[in-house]
């Protein structure tokens, strides 16, 4: 029997990494239909950002009310694995994005040494991009406690790259 070609990228992903769409198949099968193959079915928009954040992206209510207008002009309500896909797409962070952030980080930089103090960086937290709440930020030093070259001082270069997915 000839094989489905289940392993093929949607349409437009042939640039995402194999992994990364197994990985966002499986996570988009959560959501959708459980008795279907994974990536078949649809999610519903309001699951969208949800299994958005759950597969590492931040995107702002602002980011998911434009992706709804562009997805789902008619309020149908529902997104297939490729428009999903395409969603995940959008979210990548565009490279200005880092030096963005880093010149952020730098601010508080004095000594140019590549560090700041965990209370400079939830400075940086509450006042970059979006509000975040303090258990947003707080989730976030977690998340820095492993950049960390000495107790309290962070590897702003390292905890960028956390940041942004690399």
């Amino acid at each position: 029997s000839i094989e489905p070609a289940a392993a093929e990228p949607p349409p437009g992903m042939s640039g995402v990494p194999p992994q990364q769409l197994a990985q966002w198949k499986e996570a988009f099968s959560c959501f959708a239909d459980h008795h279907l193959p994974a990536g078949q079915g649809t999610i519903s928009t309001k699951d969208l950002g949800s299994l958005m954040r759950a597969l590492g992206k931040s995107p702002t209510q602002a980011d998911l009310t434009t992706l709804f207008q562009e997805i789902d002009p008619n309020g149908d309500g529902a997104v297939d694995f490729t428009c999903f896909c395409n969603c995940m797409m959008k979210q990548m962070r565009p490279p200005e994005a880092e030096k963005e952030v880093l010149e952020s980080f730098k601010a508080f930089d004095k000594d140019h040494s590549g560090t700041i103090s965990a209370v400079e960086l939830q400075t940086v937290m509450r006042n970059f991009g979006e509000a975040l709440t303090d258990d947003e930020v707080d989730e976030m030093l977690k998340g820095a406690s492993s950049c960390e070259r000495s107790p309290g001082v962070i590897d702003y270069r390292a905890f960028t790259k956390i940041l942004l997915g690399q």
